[in-house]
């Protein structure tokens, strides 16, 4: 013995057909959801970060002011190893005569 069928095949196809759309529909909606969504996560990280190279940039004075920096940084240095020199030659000579000590 058969079940009873309560629709008719047409109206079950009619059904399916239109449950099978509505998802198709949802399924669409949600895959550009999550794509425009991850496009504006990326944009908008991209943004940040461009935002944030262009806040670290140094200004024409605080560039000047750096060289400035550094250039005083290296003279002196130079000026520490010739006063260095000097100091050695110094020790190296006789503090009476003036003559380079000889060591024998």
């Amino acid at each position: 013995m058969e079940n009873p069928r309560l629709i008719e095949n047409s109206a079950k196809n009619y059904l399916f057909q239109t449950l099978q759309k509505c998802h198709n529909n949802r399924v669409s909606i949600y895959y550009y959801a999550l794509n425009f969504g991850v496009l504006f996560l990326f944009v908008g990280i991209i943004c940040l970060i461009l935002y944030y190279c262009s806040k670290q940039k140094l200004t024409d004075y605080e560039k000047q002011q750096k060289m400035l920096k550094d250039q005083q940084y290296i003279l002196s240095k130079i000026r520490y190893y010739q006063e260095d020199k000097k100091e050695r030659q110094r020790s190296q000579v006789s503090g009476i005569t003036d003559l380079p000590y000889i060591n024998e």
